[in-house]
């Protein structure tokens, strides 16, 4: 009897949790549904200010979770993150500003943990390149570049600010 019923639950949480995959693909899409309670700071958001708020967590999970850097419960996607990161700056240890990082927010329930990386992640010497690499990525997301093709820092500056021009 026991065995059913744990089966049963096991079975209704597989379900729940398929229907709650990500419906957003492109960081555009993350900011059509940002909560109401950052609708107004979409422009200062994308300038890459951290906010500590319930809302900023759930926007940070749909924006580094549609471009790859996280998992869907907000575990940091190591290996990924570090390899564009290498491409973007060599010259930074990224593998020890990540584990840090990752240190932090392995402390935090999965609601909260994309956010506290990236909180943590634009306060160390990764910053810079972690801008690009996210920009890099939400490029590519919204087919304004192509796959494979390689990083190139004043592309994706021009690329990112015909964006923001267009919404901010």
């Amino acid at each position: 009897m026991m065995k059913k019923l744990l089966l049963s639950v096991g079975l209704v949480w597989c379900l729940i949790s398929l229907g709650q995959a990500r419906k957003e693909s492109t960081v555009e899409e993350c900011e059509k549904n940002i909560p109401a309670s950052l609708k107004d700071r979409v422009c200062e958001l994308r300038q890459y200010t951290p906010v500590a708020s319930d809302d900023m967590d759930q926007h940070m999970q749909c924006i580094l979770e549609v471009v790859g850097f996280v998992t869907a419960s907000g575990e940091v996607k190591e290996n990924d993150l570090l390899s564009l990161l290498q491409k973007v700056d060599s010259s930074v240890d990224h593998a020890a500003n990540i584990r840090k990082c990752v240190t932090d927010a392995s402390n935090e329930a999965s609601t909260k943990k994309a956010n506290t990386f990236y909180t943590c992640f634009l306060g160390t010497s990764s910053s810079s390149g972690f801008k690009n690499a996210v920009d890099y990525n939400e490029l590519l997301k919204a087919g304004k570049l192509q796959s494979g093709e390689p990083f190139n820092a004043s592309r994706v500056a021009s690329l990112i600010k015909e964006i923001d021009d267009g919404l901010c």
